[in-house]
């Protein structure tokens, strides 16, 4: 890769950055990205998406998908980079790193189509931030018609020195799932608590016990989280009204299906019995978002040679308890996928910021690694699934 190209990725990535979209409202980012590919000679397919695009290079097996997630979020940039965005929402969590990385990866599979022992799908994935494009790609069967053999993902990660791609074996990212509690007691007047069944008593006995899930019930090999994140009582801001009932919204992280399940379970009967100790009704819904993003070990070798061939450092990497859509591609299939984490921090060009963070920033670099390490990805796997 000359330095031409990598000047290419980064004036691409600063059209992008400087032109932000959020979920669902992707459309120039997707008109973008197919006059894009279309310059390459890869047409996008007809598949019918509001935006984002899915297109093809290649033909025959083994299939390989490559996803980059395209939507920003409703954040006011506050980098102040020469090429910030101002439209009040912004690349604050790096999907402008992962299209350019994407788009870098196309140019050179593109130009080395006529070595290509197989075929690629490039999955330009809307609305990752609400956990909504990866199913709609599902559901009109983005992975099949024919068959993907494998797909890969990749997401930027701040916590990790750019020159470094972390390569994980096993859940690399935890299942997601969100809680919703509903305590109905009986208001009144908060000065005669006795003529009242009150909610709030109950829902603060409900976060107390939650609490000791993780600390009692789940083994301390495993890792779970449990947050309360949100509790609503009553209206407005009355210091004297005891409110018929409380709503609680919290979220659960887990990485084994069997945790999981034991934390629902615990969680029912914790809302149901203290509800009925203080007097109250309490239902939970418990709601299954996203799968574990769980890299398959079969891959593991070829995504770990992909990155030695770009020249860049793999890393083994702590799991993260956040949450990846990525993760419905493998859950609600059976194509075997594999998720790395693209290093940007540089503490010397203040490239240190959390994601979604206004002063977020991705060094440079790292995009024509990510190019690199996604078009590897292809070459690695089409060779070693064709001797299977």
């Amino acid at each position: 890769m000359t330095e031409a190209f990598y000047d290419h990725l980064a004036k691409t990535r600063h059209q992008i950055h400087q032109h932000p979209e959020v979920s669902e409202e992707e459309h120039e980012t997707t008109v973008f990205l197919k006059a894009y590919l279309k310059n390459l000679g890869i047409e996008p397919l007809n598949y019918p998406l509001k935006t984002g695009l899915i297109a093809e290079i290649g033909s025959g097996h083994p299939i390989i998908a490559l996803r980059a997630d395209i939507d920003a979020l409703p954040i006011k940039e506050k980098t102040g980079l020469p090429y910030a965005s101002d439209n009040g929402a912004m690349h604050a969590c790096g999907h402008d790193t992962h299209m350019a990385s994407l788009l870098g990866a196309a140019q050179i599979l593109a130009e080395f189509r006529d070595e290509l022992n197989g075929s690629v799908k490039f999955l330009f994935q809307p609305a990752e931030e609400i956990n909504l494009g990866a199913k709609k790609m599902m559901e009109l069967n983005c992975l099949e018609n024919p068959k993907v053999d494998a797909v890969f993902g990749m997401h930027n990660s701040p916590e990790i020195p750019v020159g470094t791609v972390a390569v994980k074996n096993g859940p690399l990212m935890a299942a997601v799932d969100r809680i919703i509690f509903t305590i109905k007691g009986h208001g009144g007047h908060g000065g005669i608590p006795q003529r009242n069944v009150d909610p709030i008593v109950a829902a603060a006995a409900i976060i107390q016990a939650t609490q000791t899930v993780v600390s009692r019930n789940v083994s301390p090999i495993d890792s779970a989280v449990i947050s309360i994140c949100n509790v609503k009582a009553g209206e407005g801001t009355t210091n004297n009204v005891t409110p018929d009932e409380v709503k609680m919204y919290g979220t659960v992280r887990t990485y084994r299906k069997e945790v999981q399940a034991m934390i629902d379970r615990r969680l029912h009967e914790i809302t149901e019995s203290i509800s009925t100790a203080y007097g109250c009704e309490g239902t939970l819904e418990y709601l299954y978002e996203l799968a574990v993003t769980d890299n398959n070990p079969v891959l593991y070798d070829i995504a770990h040679a992909a990155v030695c061939d770009t020249g860049a450092e793999p890393v083994d990497p702590i799991p993260s308890t956040g949450g990846e859509d990525f993760s419905v591609f493998t859950s609600q299939s059976d194509v075997p996928g594999f998720f790395y984490w693209l290093g940007v921090r540089n503490p010397d060009k203040d490239c240190v910021y959390s994601w979604h963070s206004p002063h977020f920033k991705a060094d440079e670099p790292a995009i024509a690694i990510g190019a690199g390490t996604y078009a590897m990805s292809v070459f690695e796997a089409v060779d070693a699934l064709a001797k299977k």
